[in-house]
């Protein structure tokens, strides 16, 4: 089974960050309304059972170490991890 990531349908540059996801994961990318914590695009993936929110990840370098973790390549990098949303942490889309 393929991982899955949603991807705020709302926030700014959300089509680039989920068209660089469908190419380069084999994950299920889909679209969710907003979640109100836009602060560029936002991207929700599941991590050892626990869904994990990230803000701001459209630029390349943040792009790249989410594609790593979805991948199961490497955990969470400090790129990512001072872009997680601890108040969003373990929550379900709304």
């Amino acid at each position: 089974m393929s991982a899955r990531v949603a991807v705020c349908r709302k926030c700014k540059d959300h089509d680039c960050l989920e068209d660089f996801l469908r190419r380069k994961t084999g994950a299920h990318v889909y679209q969710v309304r907003c979640q109100k914590i836009c602060k560029g695009p936002v991207a929700g993936i599941e991590i050892n059972g626990r869904m994990e929110w990230f803000e701001r990840v459209g630029t390349a370098k943040a792009m790249v170490a989410l594609r790593r973790v979805i991948n199961g390549k490497t955990k969470l990098r400090r790129s990512l991890h001072n872009r997680r949303l601890k108040k969003r942490s373990g929550r379900a889309p709304r």
